[in-house]
């Protein structure tokens, strides 16, 4: 577990620092990023066709033409001029514009007159890493956006079924394309919490059969690895759900989207009733940490007094000989030495076999 780093919990405090000061709704200008990569595809029933110069304005151009849905997706946090253009082009809010370039808000759901919002959080496993990273849906109509920050593209398989032309994704609205975009990202948290899972298991393992010093650090860094899960799952729980029951209240979002997105918050049940039990096996991890350690210094401690208990009565008898006075049964005999060590042999041996008898000493694993 010492080779998992989440998101650093300063990072979001950073982004909103760099902030302090400014007007609701300002872009920042981050000198040297680059331009996000674009991929604008367009589909209905009969086609599906992928532009070969994505762009904003060509995006609009084709929700403008109603010749079918219109999906378009960046990879990577697009920059100032770029989200400027998104503004503009479709009539973005500037405060969902600064909640896009900033990505240090939990998954949430804001409704506006032409336009539906969503902000979620994709957990992906890379290169045996667990990474958070922001994922932005936009929702009007014939048209979805969707912005993922990271490296790793999650919409590939959504590639893939818009090929098939009995797929329903070609079949239905945009408002399917937004539930199928939610629904990667909750099939994305299964395999870092199984992940997860199997880390604690193990750790608990080790637990169990031998203590050491690093065993601390691997329970405290499970202890953050749950916070981060909880500040990403409970959000998204809460967001399918206001998605849910914003169904008729908003006219993009239709009834015929109601059984998948219940389908979808049980899911996110499940994530979060198998978060609540390893949040109590982890929370266990560190009394089975003490218990352990605790046994250890009790066995250590009883050895120790039973090598003291053999010894008294050796002592007893080296102490008399050792004042080595006339009288002294034996302190002039010739074989007086080895029937002394032979007595004190003796004693020891059956006060071993005495506490052997009594399981005090020499147990069996298992055995109390």
């Amino acid at each position: 577990m010492g080779n998992r780093r989440f998101v650093s919990r300063e990072t979001n405090l950073r982004a909103q620092a760099s902030r302090r000061g400014l007007a609701p709704g300002t872009l920042l200008d981050e000198g040297g990023q680059s331009p996000a990569t674009l991929r604008l595809l367009r589909y209905r029933p009969e086609a599906c066709e992928q532009e070969a110069a994505p762009s904003f304005s060509r995006a609009a151009q084709l929700c403008a033409a109603k010749a079918g849905t219109v999906w378009l997706h960046s990879s990577g946090i697009p920059n100032r001029a770029q989200l400027e253009e998104l503004g503009q082009q479709f009539g973005i809010h500037p405060l969902t514009l600064e909640d896009i370039q900033g990505s240090f808000h939990q998954a949430k759901l804001e409704t506006f007159e032409h336009y539906v919002y969503l902000q979620c959080q994709n957990l992906s496993v890379q290169n045996e890493r667990v990474e958070v990273v922001p994922f932005h849906i936009l929702l009007k109509e014939d048209l979805v956006i969707s912005i993922l920050s990271g490296a790793d593209d999650i919409t590939t398989p959504l590639l893939d079924r818009l090929q098939n032309p009995q797929s329903r994704l070609r079949q239905r609205d945009a408002g399917y394309l937004v539930y199928a975009l939610l629904d990667l990202v909750v099939d994305q948290a299964f395999p870092a919490l199984q992940r997860f899972t199997h880390q604690v298991e193990v750790l608990e393992e080790d637990l169990l059969t031998r203590v050491h010093n690093g065993q601390i650090v691997a329970i405290q860094q499970a202890k953050r690895d749950l916070i981060v899960f909880n500040h990403v799952l409970w959000p998204m729980q809460e967001t399918v759900s206001r998605l849910n029951h914003s169904i008729g209240e908003h006219p993009l979002l239709r009834s015929n989207l109601r059984p998948f997105l219940n389908d979808l918050y049980d899911h996110t049940i499940q994530l979060m009733s198998l978060l609540t039990s390893e949040r109590d096996v982890v929370s266990g991890l560190m009394d089975i940490y003490l218990s352990m350690v605790n046994n250890r210094l009790s066995d250590i401690m009883r050895v120790l007094t039973i090598i003291s208990t053999i010894f008294i009565p050796l002592t007893f008898v080296t102490g008399i000989y050792g004042m080595n006075i006339d009288g002294i049964p034996l302190l002039h005999y010739r074989y007086g030495y080895e029937i002394v060590v032979t007595f004190m042999t003796i004693v020891a041996l059956s006060m071993l076999w005495y506490f052997r008898r009594r399981g005090w000493i020499f147990q069996r694993r298992g055995r109390a």
